[in-house]
């Protein structure tokens, strides 16, 4: 019965997302495009690492690809992301039909850190990582309860590694 309701729960919130039982996986990359868009904008180079993590350490499908196309094209508002994040916890602590479990919450985070590292000048770039992409993965962190890890910019900050200007 308890597992009839969260299936249920989780149908419906997937629908009011966009996003079905067939297609739900794209829901992992949500954290990451939520890190991508903090500054703003998403540049070439982020969009394409967001798809090309899409293909190589996710399953998504070409309807999820299309999900992920439109978040990279037209940001989501605060609150898709926050229920899309809601969702990702819930996700993780639902029954193993969902396939997705709590140990990949840690790795999505660091996914969505290498996102934040992603910029025109360098690709992986610690540094590179703004303040509010700090905040955006602090945020993140928060939503999915993944609190134990602090960012490769946050431990150079604390050793005085300047973090690049923002414009």
């Amino acid at each position: 019965m308890l597992v009839n309701m969260i299936r249920d729960r989780m149908q419906k919130t997937l629908h009011h997302l966009g996003v079905n039982s067939a297609n739900y996986k794209v829901l992992k990359l949500l954290p990451l495009v939520y890190v991508a868009w903090a500054s703003g904008t998403i540049g070439p180079e982020r969009a394409q690492r967001l798809v090309d993590l899409a293909h190589n350490h996710f399953t998504i499908g070409e309807w999820g690809e299309q999900i992920l196309r439109g978040w990279i094209t037209h940001r989501p508002d605060a609150a898709y992301f926050k229920e899309g994040l809601h969702d990702v916890l819930l996700l993780a602590h639902a029954p193993d039909e969902w396939n997705f479990g709590v140990d990949e919450l840690q790795g999505l985070l660091a996914h969505a850190e290498a996102i934040a590292r992603t910029t025109a000048v360098a690709l992986d770039a610690p540094t590179s990582v703004t303040e509010s992409e700090e905040r955006a993965l602090t945020e993140i962190a928060t939503a999915l309860g993944v609190t134990d890890g602090r960012s490769w910019a946050s431990l150079l900050e604390e050793l005085n590694v300047p973090r690049p200007r923002t414009t």
